[in-house]
């Protein structure tokens, strides 16, 4: 019984550091300029994401097609999926009108 329960919690545990696909979308470029949720200014060729739940300044490794990036959680989104903006979307070959699967890791 103990052994089963480890085996699940562990299981639990390990699920985002190893990365979890996800839904990426692009951020309009209407919000530009715009004060995002956790304090300062969106900037839509910045480097910047937005995520439902994890907290203001979370670090996020995102990875799309053997690219990696490191980007900060500025924003709020009413999606389940990540919001990237543009510059970020760019520099991970996520197309800037669509979507894309993308690994997270935070």
């Amino acid at each position: 019984m103990i052994r089963r329960l480890s085996i699940v919690v562990a299981l639990l545990l390990q699920g985002p550091a190893h990365g979890r696909p996800v839904t990426a979308t692009v951020y309009d470029s209407w919000y530009s300029n715009r004060p995002a949720y956790c304090g300062g200014t969106y900037r839509h060729w910045g480097i910047s994401a937005a995520h439902p739940w994890l907290p203001c300044g979370t670090l996020v490794q995102v990875s799309h097609r053997g690219r990696r990036l490191t980007v900060p959680i500025t924003d709020r989104c009413d999606c389940n999926s990540i919001d990237l903006s543009a510059g970020a979307a760019w520099r991970l070959g996520v197309p800037l009108d669509g979507i894309a699967i993308v690994s997270i890791r935070y």
